[in-house]
């Protein structure tokens, strides 16, 4: 069994899709996490220059050194089977992963640029238009997961990004994904994680 270490900070974030997959494949890990340079600015000083490109998460693999959180990504979905089957499924899993990752680079820039009315726009506007997008996708694919009709990191995503929306009950209108999300979080291995795991901010 490889030796796997993840280095990324005390939260979720964009440490946490990782997470998710060593969770549901059942791979030990070893989770290290940094304090967050707002907590404390002086562990995370340290540790920046030892990083390939001064920026977490860090995967390290049988002593190889991963960066960037979605190439860490794909690497384990991979090697845990769950990257689809074929090379047309594995774009159409990247198909919905870049598209969760839009969603997601554009409200993160929101928020740190405390833009109010631009949040609140992508809450009512892009989220809800990206959903419907999402929603029609999974019904042409047979209406259980999102490529191949077999569960792959593609549905494990969906599930991360749905569980961090401050109000869930968008959800409501896209019964599919909705249904799919409530599905992946019973996945024994993914219910354990996430009932155990830190509670953190985000």
């Amino acid at each position: 069994m490889a030796a796997v270490k993840l280095t990324y900070f005390n939260l979720r974030a964009r440490g946490e899709p990782i997470r998710l997959l060593l969770a549901y494949g059942g791979v030990k890990y070893e989770d290290e996490r940094v304090i967050p340079s707002w907590e404390d600015p002086a562990p995370w000083a340290a540790l920046k220059p030892t990083t390939p490109y001064g920026q977490l998460p860090v995967l390290s693999w049988d002593g190889v050194v991963i960066s960037q959180s979605m190439a860490c990504a794909r690497f384990v979905a991979k090697e845990i089977g769950v990257a689809g089957r074929t090379n047309l499924e594995k774009a159409q899993v990247d198909e919905i992963i870049d598209c969760i990752q839009d969603l997601i680079n554009k409200g993160a820039t929101l928020f740190f640029a405390k833009d109010d009315e631009g949040l609140k726009n992508h809450m009512t506007v892009t989220l809800p238009t990206a959903l419907g997008q999402l929603e029609k996708r999974l019904e042409a694919r047979g209406g259980q997961f999102m490529v191949g009709n077999s569960f792959t990191f593609a549905d494990l995503h969906l599930f991360a990004y749905v569980s961090e929306l401050p109000d869930k009950s968008i959800l409501d209108g896209f019964p599919k994904i909705k249904n799919l999300t409530d599905r992946v979080g019973n996945l024994p291995n993914i219910k354990a994680w996430v009932e155990s795991r830190p509670v953190t901010t985000m």
